[in-house]
């Protein structure tokens, strides 16, 4: 794999889909960046928004978005400062880009999950209780999953580097038996 992309939507909604039994913990102290670098993961995992985009980011083997070698610092202002990541119009945004809400330094972050025509779905870690999805704007056509919306101005869009440069951690597989439902977590 050369490209990180999907695998960092993946690991996202992968914690936003197994929150309660995989839990984070929110916090903007000196722990929030602590899981970058352990490996297997060790729950509940403290981060903020922009830990949560970095401990992501870790995860799928994508040069550090903040620009900073994974050295447990950043926050949504190295996120906009990092000359690598480019800034895009809302139209080219992707899976996979993230977007960062409030002027420079930024006010939250959270990761594009999924696009359908302008309606934005992202993984947002902003309070307890995340990961969770939430859109970027009120979805044109409705909300049939009744997921938040966000909407905080002004909105930029940033497509990270996602060539990979580390260790791909695979989301894990769940594996189904007689004896139940078991986890494999990857051992890259």
């Amino acid at each position: 794999m050369t490209d990180s992309r999907q695998t960092f939507v993946e690991w996202a909604t992968w914690f936003a889909n197994n929150k309660e039994t995989h839990p984070f913990n929110y916090t903007e102290g000196p722990l929030r960046m602590s899981a970058i670098g352990q490996w297997p993961i060790k729950f509940p995992v403290n981060a903020d928004c922009s830990a949560f985009v970095t401990f992501c980011a870790w995860l799928s083997g994508m040069p550090d978005p903040n620009g900073l070698s994974y050295n447990h610092e950043g926050y949504t202002g190295t996120l906009l400062g990092n000359v690598h990541n480019g800034h895009i119009p809302q139209v080219d945004v992707e899976p996979g880009d993230i977007v960062v809400y409030g002027a420079t330094p930024g006010e939250h972050t959270a990761i594009i999950v999924e696009k359908q025509g302008a309606n934005l779905l992202t993984v947002s870690h902003g309070e307890q209780g995340d990961p969770s999805f939430v859109w970027v704007n009120h979805p044109e056509g409705g909300n049939p999953n009744n997921y938040p919306t966000d909407g905080r101005e002004p909105q930029t869009f940033l497509r990270l580097q996602t060539a990979v440069v580390g260790t791909v951690r695979l989301v894990p597989a769940v594996i189904t038996s007689a004896e139940g439902t078991t986890e494999a977590m990857d051992k890259a």
